[in-house]
């Protein structure tokens, strides 16, 4: 994790070289050196993708970066620590200064001992001439056909898709991609379709070649023509030197140039209807090195590439979307582990049971269960015995490293630089959990992993290092709004393998239910992640000073309870990340306000409960402490100069005031604050009137505050917001809308929230409001009880692209939109309304990509016309009536009888 700790320090470099009054101009020639070096080095590590010397010396050498920017780290911040949080005269502020001068110099020393050792291992990082591209890494490429020993199941639909491809129009030359994560079965399939009886009838060539993540272009060219000569029966009568070419392709074909063996394949496919195989392709320079060779003699020749990397098949034919394979369901996942765990047997129904629990905790990777059953036919098949490999199936699998391991760790190693760090990130989440992507970005922003791109923000830069991810098959993407991930998870294989890494690089330590007590040498983690819910009991065994992030995944369902008095016991006075939103405070911590180096706070406290709840007992496996009446967030906040996010969760809703002095926090970009109404101090709009207010120009997020007091001088100081939520309630006797026409203010608003409480009252019509923000794109409305006439004002927004409409939005039976509305809208969410009937037809919404009904008990019928959106994806109904269901089943029906099997429907009846 050497360039994870390189651009770390660069950032922290980068918020403290700003004009600070606690520093001198020598402090600043002592960053801008080290600055200099850490460059470098970040040069360095982004130049160089495999050295030609000894790649364990390579590995020491980047431990050794590690370290010593680690070093350099807490040197600096323990200064600034020191500095910022004590007031000391000038001989201790010149005694500090020896001291941390004294230290940085040693360490600067350190990296450039490295630094020298990096040009003799690896010769100048900036030299082309010393690095290696994917097109000239060592390794050989195989063009043996692999077997097909291991039971198929539960690809008949892939393998008739693929096959209409194959012998289909048209007749010009066609490349099929087929994408999934490790183990999934793209090979699988790939050899299933190459072995088929109409395949090889139709096709008077096949050819396999195994690319594999290193290769050469000679051996991918010498595969493709020994697999070509070896089924090709005729070759003798299409060449008139046909003895000289044969006895090339025994006896000299090594000696050939790249050139001379493309040149080969061509002569050799000229002419010919061929399939050609190229699986496990791993960049786009495997297939630019070949793709001359194919020739298109336009009679229905046809390419397949299988490829972990989504990037990889969109380059090779970015004309049509890839075949992304899916996971099993658990009935098919126990159909492969039965075929494979008992071959010539039957199983009981005692066994059966266990055995698609072990199936449903394979998670529809066919390598896994193929693994775990294989295991399983050496075993007597004994209840007890079943039992415990379902309760070890994670483990199991991860200890064939032979199959399952070594697979995993090509695509991890085959990460650039920065997203390595990212990917490690994921284990810290406990299994078979949703990620929220908001937060999961926000981490990474508050860690420093991300590269500062010119004319991009850190939010979008962090989105597409998740895509890539995702991309690569590392990350699932479970839920997407408008084609943008909102939740991600790991598959429970990735994450192990994702854990054992982490533990090896010494980049987390992730303490579960179990672990009691802290292991040796759990001092030199600078992240600590807690999954377990009694923690807060253990954690007075521990202190580590050196801690960066402290990060808590309980998901317990259980209330926990946290002492602030413990972060004094642990040291945490250099911690960035404290997120303990899974942990309850009885008030806010304020011996948080001391941790000047944090950027991401996230926090849940219990605030006013009722009294019953207010005496301290134990029972029935859970704690009650006394709770405060108040919660306040504190004005001393505003000593968190360095803060990026802030997250609060107040336990029970009453008023909070959003301090003045939050406003001299410029390094902001998402405030998120949950359970509590929170309105502004009075002071903004006093103190906004001056001539040159502060204005937080990096706020991004502010969610959720109140509309009292909410002005058009509130609206100043967050120019540059792009998603905003407001709870919306009377007061006095003013209209309790009149707020939402100064938000044409916010250009750069995105998303808007708007919540209203107004005692079933119905609020103010839309068609009063002056306009929406020019660039708004999301809109959520909960409550307002409009008329659905309205709907012509929200339909008029011109970038609208997500609407959802929740807990009676608007009101009434009947909705008739009106032609010439919603034109760029992608998905639209009706949740909790007394909509009976919905005259719509497709041309209403001609965008529409992602259709969610969600709680729509009065609904007769989903309109017939809305099947008919040629652009539509997926319809979803979660505890919908009998007669909304009926009318979703029968548009898939017609749908699919009309050829779109595109049209996803998903109904949820809990």
């Amino acid at each position: 994790m050497a360039y994870a700790a390189v651009n770390s320090l660069l950032q922290t470099l980068d918020l403290v070289i700003f004009p600070n009054p606690y520093l001198t101009s020598q402090d600043d020639d002592q960053f801008a050196s080290l600055g200099e070096k850490l460059r470098y080095l970040k040069g360095f590590l982004e130049g160089f993708v495999r050295s030609r010397g000894d790649h364990g010396k390579v590995k020491v050498l980047e431990r050794q970066i590690e370290d010593s920017v680690n070093r350099a780290e807490d040197i600096v911040e323990t200064y600034l620590y020191t500095v910022r949080s004590t007031v000391k005269s000038k001989n201790s502020r010149r005694k500090d200064y020896k001291i941390f001068q004294e230290g940085l110099k040693q360490v600067i020393e350190e990296i450039d001992s490295v630094k020298k050792e990096a040009v003799e291992i690896c010769g100048n990082p900036y030299d082309p001439n010393n690095l290696h591209s994917g097109r000239y890494l060592f390794g050989s490429s195989s063009w043996h056909v692999p077997s097909s020993a291991n039971p198929v199941v539960g690809l008949d639909n892939d393998l008739v898709k693929i096959k209409d491809q194959l012998t289909g129009l048209p007749y010009n030359l066609e490349i099929l991609t087929i994408v999934g994560m490790a183990g999934i079965g793209k090979s699988t399939l790939a050899k299933i379709v190459y072995d088929d009886p109409l395949i090889v009838y139709h096709f008077y060539v096949r050819a396999w070649i195994t690319v594999s993540q290193e290769y050469e272009v000679k051996n991918i060219l010498i595969g493709l023509i020994r697999s070509v000569a070896q089924l090709t029966d005729d070759i003798s009568a299409k060449y008139d030197d046909s003895e000289q070419h044969y006895k090339v392709l025994k006896d000299g074909i090594n000696q050939l140039s790249d050139q001379k063996l493309a040149e080969q394949l061509y002569r050799s496919l000229k002419g010919k209807r061929y399939l050609i195989i190229m699986d496990d392709i791993w960049c786009n320079t495997a297939w630019d090195d070949v793709k001359r060779s194919f020739p298109d003699d336009k009679n229905g020749s046809r390419i397949i590439l299988t490829s972990r990397l989504t990037e990889v098949a969109l380059y090779v034919n970015s004309g049509s979307p890839p075949h992304h394979m899916r996971f099993l369901s658990v009935d098919q996942g126990w159909e492969l582990l039965k075929l494979k765990a008992f071959p010539k047997q039957g199983c009981s129904l005692e066994l059966e049971e266990i055995g698609k629990q072990i199936a449903e905790k394979c998670q529809g990777l066919p390598l896994a269960i193929v693994v775990v059953a294989g295991h399983l036919s050496k075993l007597s098949k004994k209840r007890d015995l079943w039992l415990n490999v379902a309760d070890n199936v994670g483990s199991l699998v991860a200890r064939n490293r032979e199959q399952f391991l070594n697979i995993i760790a090509m695509s991890y190693n085959h990460l650039p630089h920065h997203l390595k760090a990212c990917f490690l990130y994921m284990g810290a989440f406990p299994e078979n959990v949703e990620i929220p992507v908001w937060r999961l970005i926000s981490l990474w922003i508050a860690e420093g992993f991300l590269k500062r791109e010119l004319g991009k923000s850190v939010e979008k830069v962090a989105q597409e290092y998740l895509e890539d991810l995702i991309d690569r098959s590392l990350i699932l993407a479970e839920k997407r709004t408008n084609d943008r991930v909102t939740t991600c998870r790991m598959h429970d294989l990735l994450r192990d393998f994702c854990l054992r890494e982490a533990e090896k690089e010494s980049f987390w330590h992730v303490m579960r239910r179990n672990d009691l007590f802290f292991p040796e040498g759990l001092q030199n983690h600078r992240r600590l992640c807690v999954q377990s819910d009694i923690f807060s009991y253990a954690i007075t065994e521990y202190s580590n000073p050196q801690v960066r992030t402290f990060l808590s995944s309980n998901f317990s369902t259980r209330l926990s309870f946290f002492s602030e008095s413990v972060f004094a016991l642990m040291g945490f006075k250099l911690l960035r990340i404290l997120d303990m939103i899974s942990y309850y405070f009885n008030h806010f911590p304020t011996q948080v306000l001391k941790m000047i180096h944090l950027r991401f706070l996230g926090l849940s406290t219990s605030g006013e409960l009722p009294a019953a709840s207010s005496k301290l007992r134990r029972g029935s496996g859970k704690w009650y402490l006394p709770f405060s009446k108040r919660s306040e967030l504190p004005v001393s906040i505003s000593n968190l100069v360095n803060l990026q996010i802030l997250i609060v969760n107040w336990g029970w809703r009453e008023n909070h005031c959003l301090p003045f002095d939050i406003q001299t926090m410029t390094q902001l970009r998402h405030i998120r604050l949950k359970g509590a109404v929170v309105y502004f101090d009075d002071l903004f709009l006093a103190e906004t009137s001056r001539a040159n207010p502060l204005v937080l120009s990096n706020l991004q997020t502010l969610l959720t505050v109140s509309s009292t007091n909410f002005s058009k001088k509130i609206v100043s100081i967050i120019p540059n917001l792009k998603k905003l939520g407001i709870l919306v309630s009377k007061k006095n006797d003013e209209h309790p809308t009149n707020f939402l026409n100064y938000l044409s203010s916010l250009h750069c608003l995105e998303t808007l929230n708007l919540s209203f409480s107004l005692q079933n009252e119905k609020s103010s019509t839309i068609s009063q409001w002056n306009a929406f923000p020019p660039n708004l794109r999301a809109l959520t409305l909960s409550g307002s009880h409009l008329p659905w006439e309205e709907m012509v004002t929200v339909g008029k927004i011109p970038n609208l692209e997500v609407l959802k409409l929740k807990d009676r939005a608007f009101s009434g039976q009947v909705w008739e939109p009106i032609d010439g509305g919603f034109l760029a809208l992608k998905f639209l969410l009706l949740e909790n309304n007394e909509l009976e009937i919905w005259k719509a037809t497709s041309t209403h919404y001609p965008s529409l990509q992602h259709l969610v009904l969600r709680l729509c008990d009065a609904l007769i019928e989903i309109p017939c016309g809305i099947g008919e959106i040629p652009t539509l994806q997926i319809i979803e109904l979660y505890s919908c009536g009998h007669s909304a269901v009926r009318s979703a089943k029968r548009i898939h029906e017609e749908q699919q009888s009309i050829g779109n099997d595109d049209l996803e429907v998903r109904i949820n009846l809990v």
